[in-house]
């Protein structure tokens, strides 16, 4: 490479790096990157997409330049699958940048076809990579008659990818919190809070429809052999692995959604789909594991609206209950194969065991539920080290929430003596959990709260809290202007967890 075409270069990623480097809502954000890098590359247009794991997809989130008619420059629904565009391995974590050329006989036809339908003769892939992930695509063409990408563009392209991850990160930042309310902060999936809405959804149209509705839950295998024998960074990997192979094979159904909701459980809603039709999908699930390091790595049952032997009203918890307890067989017998409920297992009344497992008060003593609380909002805490104090809090209150068994929990401001709640989550309807209630005058309440947290219950005459909220009890804990509630349904479910809420939020908002 030439000494001014060097500096050109090394000019358009400071340009790039210059242009980002202020605070911007990210659809401006985008715009702007999208065009800086369609200059630097000398590109006919360029498209920034988002890889949306729970759903499989790569959405293309912004288009510039020379576009084709049906193309717009801000689609709405505009979505590629990870099978239609083979060569772009988004899910491996060593993902790199490489060039499409039409005229490559080595060339995969899907993402020949991708380009044509364009009117391109090449195209230019480059990852972006967030927090060590995958975030997303650039995806740059030039038209026919122009020059081909070379492996200079790579390398150009890579470093263009760089500074804009360091601007998506920033703008990231004004949208996260709704983000980490309904997403799995360690593998982009959806949460167990976005799967019930979700699933509730689906069964209300299924009402109206009679359009079946399918549920897989798969349980990682060796995770705890995993954890013991090389350390939770491996289990990690594990979960991970597990995750991408579901991401990439929700993709392939419309409207599903696949999340984790607990330690080592996932679901995936499948809107539309018969039991029949759901089997070969959890076996491709199966079927992607068995090439990645994991083979075997779970165990998955299938339910679904159309098994053979439903009857009555099937409602979510039934429908999630027989799957889990296909799932529970599989794991128990060893089974490589999808177990089918109403087919492999009874369609009996689902025992919640998934509930069971994760917290509850069936088997968790008090202090047991408030360690757990306390690991789990930990680790939360180092995953979630680069984010806002905020994101932070909010990311840390969810997930001990969640382990806890929790009806739902608020993150509030405090502005004299009201509140203005700036996140919340319920999983049962009657909660309220609106801003501007007075909470209390009483200065020893304050302390207790500030100190080492409170227990309020519904007839608590010191604070409103538990009553107002419509709940049995509440867990609060303040620090500074900030309170965080976590919700319960019995008197005796958040017995010791409000001391874990006081030292979580501490470190939460510390960094």
């Amino acid at each position: 490479m030439d000494s001014d075409l060097a500096r050109s270069r090394l000019r358009s990623v400071a340009r790039l790096s210059r242009v980002l480097s202020e605070p911007r809502e990210m659809s401006e954000l985008l715009e702007t990157a999208a065009n800086e890098v369609r200059f630097a590359l000398g590109a006919s247009s360029v498209a920034i997409g988002h890889l949306e794991r729970d759903r499989g997809v790569i959405a293309t989130l912004i288009n510039v330049g020379a576009l084709a008619d049906w193309e717009q420059a801000q689609p709405t629904e505009l979505t590629s699958t990870l099978q239609e565009l083979p060569m772009v391995d988004l899910l491996a974590h060593d993902a790199a940048g490489y060039v499409l050329n039409i005229n490559d006989p080595q060339a995969d036809p899907e993402a020949i076809r991708h380009l044509t339908v364009r009117g391109k003769a090449c195209a230019l892939v480059i990852p972006i990579l967030l927090d060590g992930r995958i975030w997303g695509q650039v995806f740059a063409t030039r038209a026919v008659g122009e020059a081909v990408f070379e492996d200079a563009d790579i390398e150009l392209g890579e470093a263009l990818s760089a500074v804009l991850a360091s601007g998506l990160a920033q703008a990231e930042r004004f949208s996260r919190v709704e983000h980490l309310v309904y997403s799995d902060p360690l593998t982009g999936l959806a949460n167990r809070r976005a799967i019930d809405l979700a699933l509730e959804r689906a069964l209300v149209e299924y009402q109206v429809t009679n359009i079946p509705v399918s549920v897989v839950m798969a349980d990682v295998n060796g995770l705890k052999f995993a954890n013991d024998n090389e350390g939770h960074q491996a289990g990690d990997r594990l979960i991970r692995a597990c995750a991408d192979a579901i991401s990439q094979s929700a993709g392939r159904v419309p409207r599903s959604l696949a999340g984790r909701i607990g330690g080592d459980e996932f679901a995936i809603i499948l809107p539309g789909l018969a039991l029949e039709e759901a089997e070969p999908f959890a076996n491709s699930i199966l079927n992607a594991l068995e090439k990645s390091m994991y083979p075997g790595g779970l165990a998955i049952g299938v339910s679904s609206t159309s098994a053979p032997g439903v009857s009555g009203e099937v409602t979510s918890r039934r429908l999630l209950g027989w799957a889990d307890e296909a799932q529970y067989a599989a794991k128990r017998e060893g089974s490589s194969r999808v177990l089918l409920a109403g087919r492999d297992t009874p369609l009996t009344e689902p025992i919640e065991r998934r509930r069971r497992r994760r917290s509850g008060p069936v088997w968790a003593t008090n202090a047991e539920r408030a360690n757990n609380a306390l690991e789990a909002g930990l680790r939360v805490l180092v995953m979630s080290a680069q984010l806002s104090p905020i994101d932070r809090l909010v990311a840390v209150i969810d997930a001990a929430a969640d382990v806890i068994g929790a009806v739902g929990w608020v993150v509030s401001i405090i502005d004299g003596g009201t509140t203005r709640a700036v996140a919340f989550s319920t999983v049962r309807d009657g909660l309220d959990v609106t801003s501007g209630q007075d909470l209390t005058n009483d200065p020893t309440w304050w302390e207790a709260a500030s100190g080492v947290g409170v227990l309020v219950r519904a007839d608590d005459e010191t604070a409103d809290l538990a009553r107002v909220r419509g709940c049995s009890t509440v867990a609060a804990a303040v620090s500074g202007s900030w309170l965080v509630e976590v919700l319960g349904d019995t008197d005796d479910h958040l017995v010791g967890v409000s001391a874990t809420l006081r030292a979580l939020l501490g470190s939460a908002l510390a960094g």
